[in-house]
């Protein structure tokens, strides 16, 4: 559009056939933002919580706010 208004040649066809084609790709791309999304959901793997809440990462042995030991209780 910048160029048409340039050389002062504004053609309503050229304009309204690559807003189409603008518009098919915004939707393209929202449909695979889409599938992306739920890919991401589904590989994503449950995240494994200490009683305090904390989230524990893989292989670690202990909560690292509480310090109680995976799957098991503190010695108080």
């Amino acid at each position: 559009m910048l160029e048409m208004v340039r050389r002062d040649q504004f053609r309503q066809d050229l304009l309204l056939e690559r807003c189409a084609e603008l518009t098919e790709l915004d939707a393209r791309l929202a449909e695979l933002d889409g599938l992306l999304a739920v890919s991401f959901s589904m590989r994503r793997a449950p995240v494994e919580r200490c009683e305090c809440g904390t989230p524990i990462l893989p292989g670690a042995s202990f909560c690292p706010r509480c310090g109680r030991p995976v799957g098991g209780e503190a010695d108080a």
